[in-house]
């Protein structure tokens, strides 16, 4: 029954797998085959899989060698089976007449027949099967070096605890490759070691040191044990290995000579190979690196610190040019650098060179001068300058005397500001030609030039003045620029009607004070916050006709109190004109507000007016400001600067001339002012 069994599994199934078995038949069988027939199969199963073939009918021209007609069976390029004749079966009820079993799983069949077939020979019917190989049974020890695990369609190997399955899945190795040495000095030893080492591997062990560091192989005489044939080391053998040197093999009982192996290399490997058999226990090496060397001296005209008698790569030294030089670059020049000694035995910028010193020019102050002292215009070490302001208009500001020397570094330094030169900073406050104690401004006197240098005259779009504040900035008040962002505006004149475009200002903007609140002029009965801030394109050039006034500061001693006398300036109307040409200035004192409050006007209602803490009433005795002063300054005596003046108050309204005015509280509005000033030059 076996061979129904097998012709009922060939036959039964359009479910199984193709390639898992197959039916081959000659040309035109079962009926002769043709004259001059060849024809080739080839028979492809699974990996893991071996061929099994039968031929249930067999009928071919019979010859020697079977040189006429055949069917063949090639493995590769080796014809393992040739066919030829007739077969019978000894029994019917087993139909199988040749049968071949090959552990391939591939083969090919060829047929071939010559010219005449006289006789019909009807030629093969053949099945062929995929059948399991047991490769641990038929590799034996060839398949696996410990274990073998069949399984059907292949096998697998497997390893003893503590070893692993190489790449070719056959070879059972202990794990003692890859390892990185990168620490500058330690130990390798060999697996297990000091127990025997393990058959069968191939241990890499690489030693990579930063470049600049050199790997020094140290063997050691009590740990060294690795099999030898007669001193050669074909068995196990132990090497060192570079990119352009080889140390070894080594192997025996005794250490290697020399023990001590300098690779003049930062990376070696160390290669252990085992073979099959051996109980040595192994070995154990140190490691150590050996720095390259640098020069002991970096660049000429330099002394290194620290001073050593060897430097090695990683040294760092600070190269200081001696006394006298520097070393010049494109950005600069500097007395000094960092070096460290590099991987290749040279130092890090040595092509830097320690050159005579030389500051350069020293760096110019606006509105300031230079003198050498020294005499000569001479910019290099040890030279000295004194900085100054011009004077009377400008005061020098500095942590310093503004005394400069070229230095060991090559920069102008001073002994208390270092690096940072002084700025000339416009003095203020001081009138060119001293005020007078007496006049008034509604119908006074006309001011000389230089009684009020900070004066500014605004042309439009209302006539009113200001004062400066700095070498550009402008204050007024709010309501003389609240409807332009570009106001006319002149400066450096008690005689307007000479005035010229060199006596022009040029507006950058208008800063009016946030909370102004702008109404009808006709109609206007709040001028709290009358104040604004005019920021000019560039800055003016002070001298005795233009310089700013200083404005109070926080002390107490700058709070205005009853009965203080100030100087207003202006060119608005007096007693006997609507205009005038020439700047008029008076003194008046600071009065109670109710003074204010109660002047009654002709033609207006004031008792709706607002008044408020930021206002400061002062006038009477028909000494006061008018209509075209708007904007000027109410200056007082400054408490610490002698003959010095601050701004107290803005001319800002009055219910009528020749009374009482109301002026803007300006120390009421000091922390607005710097910040506005502030931002505008972080801006």
């Amino acid at each position: 029954m076996r061979w129904l069994i097998l012709l009922a599994f060939l036959v039964s199934g359009s479910t199984a797998v193709p390639a898992m078995y197959g039916k081959i038949l000659s040309p035109n069988y079962p009926q002769g085959y043709p004259d001059n027939a060849r024809e080739t199969w080839n028979i492809t199963v699974p990996l893991g899989f071996g061929i099994r073939i039968y031929f249930t009918h067999l009928n071919i021209e019979p010859s020697e060698n079977c040189e006429y007609d055949s069917v063949q069976i090639i493995i590769g390029d080796t014809i393992d089976v040739v066919l030829c004749g007739q077969r019978t079966s000894k029994q019917n009820s087993f139909p199988i007449l040749e049968e071949h079993y090959f552990p391939s799983n591939m083969l090919t069949v060829t047929f071939q027949s010559d010219f005449s077939n006289q006789e019909r020979y009807t030629g093969f019917a053949a099945y062929y099967m995929a059948v399991d190989v047991n490769e641990c049974a038929d590799l034996q020890n060839e398949a696996c070096s410990h274990f073998c695990n069949n399984y059907i369609g292949g096998y697998f190997c497997s390893c003893r605890p503590e070893y692993f399955l190489e790449e070719d899945n056959r070879t059972c190795a202990v794990n003692c490759s890859g390892t990185v040495y990168t620490d500058l000095k330690g130990e390798i030893m060999s697996p297990n070691y000091p127990s025997p080492y393990p058959e069968n591997s191939r241990c890499e062990y690489h030693i990579q040191l930063e470049a600049g560091y050199n790997v020094v192989v140290t063997f050691l005489p009590e740990d060294f044990d690795i099999e030898h044939k007669d001193g050669s080391c074909t068995y196990d053998s132990l090497m060192v290995k570079t990119n352009d040197r080889m140390f070894g093999p080594f192997c025996g009982q005794q250490v290697p000579s020399p023990a001590r192996i300098e690779t003049q290399s930062n990376k070696a490997t160390i290669i252990f190979q085992t073979d099959s058999g051996g109980i040595n226990m192994g070995w154990k090496i140190q490691y150590s690196e050996d720095a390259v060397p640098c020069p002991r001296e970096v660049t000429p005209n330099s002394r290194l610190t620290p001073y050593q008698e060897k430097y090695v790569f990683k040294d760092v030294v600070t190269a200081q040019c001696l006394t006298g030089y520097e070393i010049v670059t494109v950005g600069g020049s500097q007395y000094s650098f960092v070096s460290d000694c590099q991987a290749n035995g040279q130092w890090r910028n040595s092509h830097l060179r320690c050159e005579p010193l030389n500051c350069g020019p020293p760096e110019e102050v606006d509105n300031g001068r230079i003198s050498y002292v020294s005499g000569t215009e001479s910019d290099s070490y040890g030279s000295e300058i004194q900085y100054s302001c011009i004077e009377k208009y400008y005061k020098m500001k500095s942590k310093g005397d503004g005394l400069y020397r070229c230095s060991e570094d090559g920069t102008w330094k001073n002994d208390l500001a270092g690096l940072v030169v002084p700025t000339c900073m416009p003095v203020c406050g001081i009138p060119s030609q001293a005020l007078p104690s007496l006049g008034r401004i509604f119908g006074g006197t006309r001011a000389k030039e230089g009684n009020f240098p900070w004066q500014v005259f605004f042309e439009s779009p209302y006539r009113g003045g200001g004062a400066f504040i700095s070498d550009q900035w402008v204050m007024t008040a709010a309501h003389v620029v609240e409807d332009t962002d570009s106001p006319s505006m002149f400066a450096g004149l008690t005689d307007i009607g000479k005035r010229t475009l060199d006596h022009r200002l040029n507006p950058a903007k208008v800063i009016i004070h946030p909370n102004w609140t702008q109404e009808d002029p006709d109609t206007r009965t709040n001028y709290d916050n009358d104040i604004a801030l005019i920021k000019l394109e560039n800055k003016v050039t002070m001298g005795p006709l233009i310089s700013p006034i200083c404005l109070p500061g926080k002390d107490p001693k700058y709070t205005v109190e009853e009965d203080t006398l100030g100087y207003i300036s202006g060119w608005g109307r007096t007693e006997s004109r609507d205009r005038v040409r020439m700047l008029h200035m008076a003194m008046i004192p600071v009065v109670n507000m109710k003074k204010c409050k109660g002047v009654k006007a002709a033609n207006r209602d004031t008792s709706n007016y607002v008044f408020s803490e930021n206002m400061i009433c002062a006038g009477g005795g028909r000494n006061d400001s008018c209509q075209g002063d708007s904007g000027g300054v109410f200056i007082m005596e400054d408490p610490y600067e002698e003959k010095g003046y601050y701004a107290a108050g803005i001319v800002s309204w009055g219910p009528v001339c020749g009374t009482f005015g109301i002026y803007t509280n300006v120390r009421n509005y000091w922390d607005w002012i710097e910040e506005t000033v502030r931002k505008d030059v972080d801006e």
